[in-house]
């Protein structure tokens, strides 16, 4: 009975943090990535974005528990290094949540 109520909580405390998906993880020096952050619906959300650390981004509002669910883009012309993929979620009183993936960009300088 407690390890059926610990995986309850499990499952639970997951469906309320965001994810990120990155495809395809591996893509040609300009071509193109999708990036898609599900950010479950939570009264506490204010803002969400998403892209890549040291190349682009893009910014939503949340309406806490209103919000839309997945916030997805196509980022076109994708650089050599356009560093790690990123979702962060903006909440109240300052806190996020911040979740990184890596992208291989290849036919750059000898890959």
């Amino acid at each position: 009975m407690g390890r059926l109520l610990l995986a309850l909580l499990l499952v639970v405390e997951s469906a309320t943090e965001p994810t990120l998906t990155v495809y395809p993880r591996v893509v040609f020096a300009g071509s193109g990535v999708r990036v898609q952050c599900r950010v479950p619906r939570h009264e506490a959300n204010r803002a969400v974005t998403w892209g890549f650390t040291e190349w682009t981004s893009r910014e939503r509002q949340l309406d806490g528990a209103s919000a839309p669910i997945t916030w997805a883009y196509t980022f076109t012309h994708v650089p050599c290094d356009p560093g790690l993929a990123f979702c962060r979620v903006e909440r109240v009183r300052g806190a996020a949540i911040l979740m990184t993936q890596s992208l291989t960009v290849a036919g750059c300088g000898g890959y």
